[in-house]
């Protein structure tokens, strides 16, 4: 519920941002800056915003550093939905695709808001800076929010961390199956080549007792080799 409720407020702040990027030039509330400014006396009109590429690639760096994990987060939880092997109920494999989708499409929008915003009233390079900042510190209000009930009333939270440690255990003891799983196909395999040299070097002593007694029966039934034996 407190997850729900802290995307839906995260959500509204955001809107107001999209509504006060839009040139509706009735409204007196919108934040919208027009840059391009021309003067009764030219016939021309210049551009007078600052802002650079530099601006806008730091730009695209601090969305990269800070929403990545949060779309890297909830596409893995769409994915373990879809996992029906691994033993999750029903239940939890339906959480994990609303939560995996809740996350998702906040972080789209958040990637929307800061941009659209930005093209409305950025004017130079500390604007887009600052101005991305702000929708940054809204999507970190998550977070927060769990900090100031877990300070509240750590029962509140135990949910959530019980579900961290249970999760984490559980990929523990399955990554430890799987060693011991290939632990046990290397120790057969090492058997198999300990029974397989066994049995060449076997070959090997038949062989060379056989050639022994072939040499021997030759040199006994043929005097024109009693010299050659005598070695």
């Amino acid at each position: 519920l407190a997850a729900f409720a802290t995307l839906a407020i995260q959500v509204a702040i955001l809107a107001f941002f999209v509504m006060a990027s839009e040139a509706n030039l009735q409204e007196d509330t919108i934040d919208i800056q027009f840059t391009w400014k021309c003067p009764r006396d030219s016939d021309g009109c210049d551009d007078r915003a600052d802002w650079t590429k530099v601006g806008w690639f730091i730009f695209c760096m601090l969305m990269i550093a800070f929403l990545a994990k949060d779309m890297i987060g909830g596409c893995k939880l769409i994915y373990h939905s879809s996992k029906i092997k691994i033993r999750h109920t029903r239940g939890a494999r339906f959480r994990y695709l609303i939560g995996g989708t809740g996350l998702c499409s906040i972080t789209v929008f958040a990637l929307y808001v800061s941009t659209v915003y930005n093209r409305a009233i950025a004017t130079s390079n500390t604007d887009i800076i600052v101005n991305s900042v702000v929708v940054l510190f809204i999507m970190d209000l998550d977070e927060w929010i769990f900090f100031a009930l877990d300070a509240i009333n750590e029962k509140w939270t135990e949910h959530a961390a019980d579900t961290k440690v249970s999760d984490m255990e559980k990929e523990i003891a399955r990554q430890r199956a799987q060693i011991e799983s290939q632990q046990g196909e290397i120790d057969s395999q090492r058997k198999d080549l300990r029974m397989l040299r066994e049995a060449v070097e076997k070959i090997q002593e038949s062989q060379a007792a056989a050639a022994f007694d072939f040499g021997t029966a030759e040199c006994g039934g043929n005097r024109s080799l009693d010299s050659f034996c005598s070695f």
